[in-house]
């Protein structure tokens, strides 16, 4: 092992040598080709300190940890990259109080998540958010115990664990509504306790846990 601090690194696959540290036209005038473009571009990981273990192909970053890949953008208290897998095939776990992740949709709006944990898998495009999970995708929040997103079909997948109370709860606002009126909370649960989230047409963006009027939104 390896030790530095403080330290950042890049890691190269799908054919792309573009730099993403340098400001992405499209982005400040709402005008974004794809999400896939992010895919194509270095990750970089930028941390506190860093442990490198090259025979295996691990790397922990500890503290302050920033993860970046085009738009998308994931900061944890503590990372682990796990490479061993080839090129293209990366696992990345990041643990936090809580970690987070966002990315610039193909609308020009943001995917905002969080949990205790998240799994970034990069070869499949989708990640797992694990422990007191929250998503807002557009207009529409979801929270539970596990959510598993994919980037690239923007599709959400929620499950409540079966040794918790907590049961997946979904906030839907369609369209532009008056200030006045009153977004209905529906909880929608099959009975293989998934529930499946597919993209909002709104283009409006919501903090997590914050109504339209930012007070809390009631169940979250």
């Amino acid at each position: 092992m390896v030790l530095m601090s403080p330290v950042s690194f890049s890691l190269n696959y799908s054919g792309a040598d573009v730099e993403t540290t340098s400001p992405r036209s499209g982005i400040d005038n709402g005008t974004y080709d794809s999400i896939a473009t992010d895919f194509t571009k270095k990750i970089i990981a930028n941390s506190r300190d860093q442990e490198l273990d090259g025979r295996n192909k691990i790397s922990i970053l500890i503290e302050n940890v920033v993860i970046t890949q085009g738009s998308l953008e994931i900061r944890a208290d503590r990372v682990e990259a796990d490479a061993s897998n080839g090129n293209g095939n990366e696992i990345i776990t990041a643990k936090g109080k809580p970690a987070s992740y966002k990315q610039r949709l193909e609308d020009g709006s943001l995917v905002i998540a969080q949990a205790n944990s998240i799994k970034y898998d990069v070869a499949t495009r989708t990640i797992e958010l694990i422990g007191n999970a929250k998503i807002t995708q557009n207009q529409s929040m979801v929270s539970a115990d596990a959510i598993s997103y994919n980037m690239l079909e923007e599709k959400i997948s929620a499950n409540s664990d079966k040794n918790s109370a907590q049961q997946v709860n979904t906030v839907l606002s369609f369209g532009d509504q008056p200030e006045d009126a009153t977004a209905d909370n529906t909880s929608t649960q099959g009975s293989d306790g998934e529930l499946d989230t597919d993209k909002d047409e709104s283009n409006d963006n919501q903090p997590i846990g914050q109504s339209d009027n930012g007070g809390p939104i009631n169940g979250v």
